[in-house]
């Protein structure tokens, strides 16, 4: 994520109480807030987007092995379904356990991981049967492994530790088809350590849902917070921020995004809670700040009242 910030010029007398993505010098307190929101903002996309991709690459993996998509399932797989740079140990896959390390750049070429996963389907044995993960119900448990991830465009990295599960809520699996006659219905939860690049580490908690549809070879996801925490409703993240803030993310209108972007978010909003002021986040706009109504969506803003009470306004790009 490219973190190019661009001032807002207030240009009529509703907006004219606005402050943009501007550091004002005469305002320490101003300019640590500034930074601290963007940190927010930017450490939830960025975990986000990275453990989503991991996911992906677990789904690319299982999908490659009958025994552990199943038996009975005929999907559509063509071209490159192996995740990039990566060595994958399957000694243990007819206990339904893969192990994969990761030794450089993802496909796309935007991150660059090293450390290791471990993926784990239920595994019956009295019966020494793995239950597949196309089946409605099966849950897939993903280990990280000290798995670091830098971010390429800007050297930002951090270091995941803990367990994520996957429910596969309807059955189905992700493959090449041009067309899903069902959705795909993702449950996530769980719980990470990350150390972020200040050698801070947190643990954040997750529950949210993915899903996934596909028309005419466009892919879409769509998320949405799942759980109760805090006193909020559509929680999706919480736990503790680099900044040692306890913090709370929910989702307030569900994140869309789209293969025709490259998986940037089209729309959507969400605010954090708990932060040093409550942080408003709207996906899917232009270099104003308005909802992008065609192409590609520039990026998201971020809104807060600040220390004095004003209005605060800033536009990153993706």
């Amino acid at each position: 994520m490219k973190m190019k910030f661009i001032t807002l010029i207030a240009v009529t007398a509703l907006t004219a109480g606005l402050t943009s993505c501007r550091k004002d010098k005469s305002d320490s307190s101003q300019m640590e807030e500034l930074t601290q929101q963007q940190t927010n903002a930017g450490d939830d996309e960025r975990v986000m987007a990275a453990t989503d991709e991991i996911s992906e690459d677990a789904n690319k993996i299982i999908a490659q092995h009958p025994r552990l998509r199943g038996f009975n399932y005929w999907g559509i797989f063509t071209g490159q379904i192996s995740p990039c740079n990566t060595t994958v140990d399957t000694s243990l896959i007819a206990q339904g356990q893969v192990t994969v390390t990761f030794n450089g750049l993802s496909c796309d070429g935007k991150r660059d991981r090293s450390g290791s996963m471990t993926i784990q389907l239920p595994y019956d044995a009295n019966t020494q049967t793995v239950t597949p993960w196309s089946d409605a119900g099966s849950q897939l448990t993903v280990t990280f492994n000290s798995l670091t991830i830098t971010q390429v465009s800007t050297g930002k990295s951090f270091t995941l530790n803990g367990v994520r599960n996957i429910t596969n809520v309807n059955g189905g699996l992700v493959d090449n088809s041009p067309t899903f006659t069902t959705p795909i219905l993702h449950h996530i939860t769980g719980m990470l350590q990350i150390t972020f690049d200040n050698n801070t580490t947190r643990t954040w908690n997750v529950d949210r849902n993915r899903l996934i549809e596909r028309t005419n070879n466009v892919t879409t996801v769509t998320s949405t917070g799942n759980a109760s925490e805090g006193g909020y409703s559509n929680v999706a993240i919480w736990g503790i921020n680099r900044l040692g803030n306890m913090f709370y993310v929910t989702i307030d209108t569900a994140i869309v995004r789209s293969s025709t972007c490259d998986y940037d978010a089209m729309s959507g909003v969400k605010t954090h809670h708990g932060v040093v002021r409550d942080l408003t986040v709207t996906f899917g706009v232009d270099q104003q700040g308005n909802p992008q109504t065609s192409g590609c969506p520039y990026g998201y803003k971020l809104n807060w009242i600040d220390v004095h009470g004003n209005p605060r306004q800033c536009i990153v790009a993706y």
